[in-house]
């Protein structure tokens, strides 16, 4: 990458290592200012995330003012490579600021009035920014691009954002599995079939406070009807005073016409055979209903084996992608892990290498001590002094021993790092061989589950094909029941024995009329005295079916309190689901998916992240960069791609966990602005 009057830098050109760089120095001697341009190059903003119209791209003078007429510009080369076919492409992009000047009609001098960016690929200029960014992200979007190259990106989005990315990768937890080893859970998933457990959850919810505000009012509308109940009178006289004026009125209907009573007797025969037609018709509505609904029943006998089957396959649909999921996930999971230590076990034999090289070279020197070699450290020629030279002749002796002794501690430190080195790589390769082996079992597992499902569901498919579905409203006929055919006859009968012409007549004189008419109101004022009765029966009556009811809806919110924690019991099992889910990804940081409401004891959706056992946002600087490593190796692995991560404050961290990707680490030192690749 190659920054020209960027940020200060006027000309610097940086070659970045294939593995590592680390890239030191001084505060503001242009660490920084590497991240900042190449994330200018690609997305015209700096590392925090400022376009350039909000930070300070250009270069000042030593005033602070900026330098006019200097084109500022990044331009980076990068080896694209398909993961796939191997394919290495190689793209350069560049992407230059351009300060626009012009002189004003009637002035002389040039005034600044803007700026334009210019885009280059491969050299060739690129006529709008759309289609610059298109050529990046057609490489890796941009969104995926950010994540996976700051180690602290990720971990300081909103958690509703880190969320919603962990549960893509993750796949979210569906009501059946979480139901599929748990009676009770399956049994709370049929009630909910149409909707949301959350929906459901909101019915029982308003179906229990619907009985709390009727229980809280029964005792209300016990006490109202108490109230109104009023006390019993003499039933026994006003019975005799009944009895006596029900006589007199007996004696005046027996005074009546013969043609009158004639004419009762007439209709009472009348009331008996409409009485018998009636009870006919009732019997006919019987027996066709009955026909009805044995057929009703005997279809819904018929669909059972249908429903049932179509039910389960719903069912073992939801599994079989449960279990692709989990298969997939665990997979990319061992992979990615065998991946790591493959790459750790070949740094570890290339260090192993050049110490056996060092090796090589401490045996091959030999001790030389002359005196012809003495030279004077004063005039740094050959010594002329004898005297001198018999000196050191007399002290060789003791430093021949003394180099020897020297290499020969060096040569045993060497071959104790050689040591420590081979067993590195023994217990590499070995962890490589457990990893290949929970492989083959993964892969073993997954054989007979979906082998399992594929029988079960070509079983449920069957039982489809072979028990049609049949109405459930039979189309029946009255007149093919023989039962109702019969009723019908009798009725045909009856009907004609019915009378056809009207008896009666009325020939009371005014006088019986009169009497009658007195004694019977008489009679209605008794009556209404004793119906008080019937209130007090029909008020006592209701207060024992209030108390009923009471008891009744107090059974009822028991059994709707106990539906609401079989619910909440759900929500915590899939929550918990959830959780090993997504924390089942990574190898060093944890996930909190969710949290409870202080407020309510409520568990609703959270994102925290944890590094053993500390929240992210209290870790040290070291803690927090393998967090974010670690992410991002899980993040790459999922997206399939990966590209250079810039580490600030990288001298903060002793030991990097493995990625897969290129790093750039900014180094704070008391040197120079130094770029090593290691």
């Amino acid at each position: 990458m190659t920054l020209c009057n960027f940020k200060g830098l006027r000309n610097v050109t940086v070659e970045f290592s294939e593995d590592a760089t680390t890239i030191s120095g001084r505060n503001g001697t242009g660490k920084t200012t590497i991240k900042d341009a190449f994330s200018w190059l690609l997305w015209g903003k700096d590392s925090e995330g400022n376009t350039d119209s909000k930070f300070g791209i250009k270069t000042n003078d030593a005033n602070g003012n900026f330098i006019p007429d200097l084109e500022h510009e990044v331009s980076g080369t990068f080896e694209v490579i398909d993961t796939e076919t191997g394919a290495v492409d190689t793209v350069e992009f560049r992407r230059v600021l351009v300060e626009e000047w012009k002189v004003p009609n009637g002035e002389t001098e040039r005034v600044l009035k803007g700026h334009h960016t210019d885009y280059f690929c491969n050299g060739v200029p690129l006529k709008t920014k759309a289609e610059y960014n298109k050529r990046i992200n057609d490489i890796i979007p941009e969104a995926v691009f950010k994540v996976i190259t700051d180690p602290y990106y990720f971990l300081t989005l909103h958690w509703k954002a880190q969320r919603e990315m962990l549960l893509q990768i993750a796949g979210d937890v569906s009501e059946a599995d979480v139901a599929k080893d748990n009676a009770e859970f399956a049994a709370l998933l049929a009630k909910v079939t149409g909707k949301t457990l959350e929906d459901y959850k909101r019915e029982v919810a308003v179906q229990k406070n619907k009985i709390s505000d009727r229980l809280e009012k029964i005792p209300t509308a016990i006490d109202a009807i108490t109230r109104v109940t009023p006390t019993a009178p003499d039933y026994a006289a006003l019975e005799a005073d009944k009895a006596r004026l029900e006589g007199e009125l007996s004696e005046i209907d027996t005074a009546a016409s013969s043609a009158a009573e004639a004419n009762r007797i007439a209709y009472e025969n009348a009331a008996k055979i409409q009485q018998q037609i009636n009870e006919r018709k009732t019997a006919q509505q019987k027996v066709f209903f009955e026909a009805k609904e044995a057929a009703r029943n005997q279809a819904y006998k018929t669909n059972e084996a249908y429903n049932n089957a179509a039910r389960d396959l719903q069912t073992l649909d939801a599994q079989a992608r449960s279990v692709e999921t989990a298969y997939s996930s665990d997979k990319a999971r061992i992979q990615t892990r065998i991946q790591q230590v493959q790459r750790y076990t070949e740094e570890t034999k290339s260090q192993q290498d050049a110490l056996r090289e060092s090796w090589y070279k401490v045996n091959a020197e030999e001790f030389s001590g002359e005196a012809e070699n003495l030279v004077c450290p004063l005039f740094n020629i050959c010594c002329k002094d004898e005297e001198a030279k018999a000196a050191y002749n007399e002290n060789r002796e003791a430093a021949r021993v003394k180099f020897g002794e020297d290499k020969e501690k060096r040569l045993n430190t060497i071959n104790e790092k050689g040591k420590g080195l081979t067993t590195q790589i023994e217990q590499q390769e070995a962890e490589i061989s457990r990893l290949n082996g929970e492989l083959a079992t993964l892969e073993a597992k997954h054989s007979t589950e979906t082998t399992d499902i594929a029988k079960r569901r070509a079983l449920l498919n069957k039982t489809l094909a072979e028990s049609p579905r049949v109405s459930t409203e039979p189309d029946i006929k009255p007149e093919t029941l023989p039962e109702w055919v019969k009723l019908q006859g009798e009725i045909t009968n009856l009907t004609a024995q019915l009378p056809t012409a009207d008896t009666t007549s009325a020939s009371n004189t005014a006088e019986l009329r009169q009497r009658k008419e007195n004694i019977t109101a008489q009679l209605k004022g008794v009556e209404r005295l004793l119906g008080v009765r019937t209130t007090i029966e029909t008020n006592n009556a209701e207060v024992a079916k209030l108390r009923e009811e009471a008891a009744k809806l107090a059974q009822e919110k028991a059994d709707l309190q106990k539906e609401e924690t079989l619910i909440d019991e759900f929500t915590t099992a899939r929550m918990n689901e959830v959780e090993r889910r997504v924390n089942a990804l990574f190898s060093r940081v944890q996930f909190k998916m969710y949290c409870t409401q202080i407020e309510d004891a409520k568990q609703v959706p959270d994102c925290v992240c944890y590094i053993d056992g500390v929240r992210y946002a209290d870790k040290n600087t070291a803690g927090k960069v393998n967090a974010g490593l670690d992410v991002i190796n899980t993040l790459c692995a999922f997206h399939g791609v990966s590209a250079p991560i810039f580490i600030d404050n990288a001298e903060s961290v002793n030991e990097f966990i493995p990625v897969n990707s290129q790093l750039v680490k900014l180094v704070v030192s008391t040197e120079d602005f130094t770029v090593t690749n290691r």
